[in-house]
């Protein structure tokens, strides 16, 4: 478990969710891939606000004691080796993240996904999160936890019906989700991420790692990506 970074604030906001509205101080907007911010008019990329979310929720909850990272080995090419992996294991600290976070589903998926033949690695976990395939699970992400946010009232969710067939949604920040956000800091998941990347090397790889697993196998392809 890692204690050298300052602890994270579990309530209001979840560290993903403050993530996702801060995103301008986790991700660079790219030449493709972007949305648009909630708190600012700003772009950022997808890939990157998404990647630091997912990375700010699992490390907020091994920091609270929830889980514990820990590497070991699983069997490849059908056994016939054992290569080094990164599993999620609940841990001893029950902690109370706001409901329909991503934080909030860490640990049970933890618990569910070891008792089914030990499979909690990391990709494992935040691809059962994912629910559903996509062709941009890093788009995905996002709107997994604007929809979490908006069944607590954090932002206002919208529909427009079009063409009668399809259904667009997107999010409306509330005047008080802004005042909340700005009197919630992030610099206490940045130090979590550094802490990590720089004092924990290979789990900080396994986790990139992981994520890009998990969107990869998330990634509805077209014919033509072959």
């Amino acid at each position: 478990m890692s204690t050298s970074a300052t602890p994270v604030s579990t309530t209001p906001l979840s560290p993903s969710e403050l993530v996702l509205l801060k995103g301008e101080q986790f991700a660079k907007k790219s030449f493709s891939g972007n949305i648009k911010l909630l708190l600012t008019d700003n772009k950022v990329s997808a890939k990157e606000v998404s990647q630091a979310i997912m990375m700010a929720a699992l490390l907020a909850n091994e920091q609270t004691g929830a889980v514990r990272l820990e590497v070991g080995r699983k069997k490849a090419l059908l056994g016939l080796l054992k290569v080094n992996t990164l599993f999620v294991t609940p841990g001893d600290i029950t902690v109370s993240w706001p409901d329909n976070s991503l934080e909030s589903e860490i640990r049970p998926l933890a618990e569910q996904l070891l008792a089914d033949k030990e499979r909690n690695e990391v990709s494992t976990i935040f691809y059962t999160w994912l629910r559903n395939d996509s062709v941009n699970p890093w788009h995905s992400t996002v709107e997994l936890v604007k929809e979490g946010m908006a069944t607590r009232g954090y932002l206002e969710k919208i529909e427009q019906k079009k063409l009668k067939f399809f259904t667009l949604t997107h999010y409306d920040l509330p005047e008080s989700t802004y005042s909340l956000a700005a009197q919630q800091s992030v610099e206490p998941i940045k130090q979590l991420l550094t802490a990590c990347e720089q004092t924990r090397p290979e789990v900080w790889k396994f986790i990139v790692k992981h994520i890009k697993t998990t969107v990869n196998q998330r990634t509805i392809r077209n014919d033509t990506d072959y």
